[in-house]
């Protein structure tokens, strides 16, 4: 009831996520599980990065803290994000990978700036998403470098600070429960099942990706596979080629559903 249980993570080369936070948001308090931990509620609170793979130096792949510097550098000494992408340019170390200007080339740029830690297979790192007042703590910002040599293979496990929603003890928003009892809604947490097709018919989607709303979750092209993904209603999947959106997807009520490209 305190994690999410251990997920296993394979990036291959180009693969990256972009920075985000563990914590969960609801500021709206839509679900009927509180999350507010200012409060009583129950959200993600650290979380443990596992490494199960070596990335040489240069080869991409590491973890960054996107508003964090590298410990020990003097102030004069940090790179700014302008100089750094502009250093990666002059390299031509993912010219011919990356497109100029694609969220990954900046995220590389942004990995050779900020604060990171290089994949090791004896390494693991453990940062909290919240403070000591249970606010959300923006310094866990965090996301994966893109891949540019070899495989990368990671774990990670969320820990939560109370049970999480469908557990014993789980705190709950009651206005919302009462809310959805009265509307004759089942007590379930409300998680929808979606699968996503790509028909390999449109050219346009030959190089798609899946993004949770402007959150990366998965190559989405001609040669990669279905994708079953756990969300909830309202919840808005983009796919995207290069910076455009080529197709919106918003969950509704259906406990299955599925969508094609």
């Amino acid at each position: 009831s305190l994690t999410d249980g251990l997920q296993v993570l394979r990036y291959n080369k180009t693969t990256a996520y972009i920075p985000h936070l563990d914590w969960i948001d609801d500021y709206q308090k839509q679900q009927e599980h509180d999350f507010d931990t200012e409060h009583l509620g129950s959200n993600r609170f650290a979380t443990i990065l596992l490494y199960m793979s070596d990335l040489e130096e240069g080869a991409g792949g590491e973890t960054v803290f996107s508003h964090g510097w590298p410990p020990k550098q003097l102030e004069e000494d940090r790179v700014q994000f302008q100089d750094a992408l502009e250093a990666l340019r002059n390299s031509g170390d993912v010219s011919t990978m990356l497109k100029k200007n694609s969220w990954e080339e900046k995220m590389v740029a942004r990995c050779r700036s900020r604060l990171n830690i290089r994949p090791h297979s004896s390494r693991a790192v453990l940062f909290y998403s919240q403070n000591p007042d249970g606010t959300p703590d923006n310094n866990s910002m965090h996301g994966g470098c893109p891949v540019i040599h070899g495989e990368k293979w990671a774990a990670n496990l969320w820990v939560w600070n109370a049970p999480r929603g469908g557990f014993p003890g789980s705190p709950k928003n009651q206005e919302v429960v009462d809310r959805n009892r009265a509307a004759g809604k089942s007590p379930d947490d409300g998680q929808k099942k979606a699968t996503f097709t790509n028909t390999k018919t449109d050219e346009r989607m030959r190089n798609a990706e899946l993004f949770f709303q402007d959150t990366f979750w998965s190559k989405f092209g001609f040669q990669d596979t279905v994708l079953n993904v756990n969300t909830y209603e309202g919840h808005q999947w983009n796919v995207m080629a290069g910076d455009k959106t080529l197709k919106t997807f918003v969950i509704d009520k259906k406990p299955n559903q599925m969508y094609s490209i």
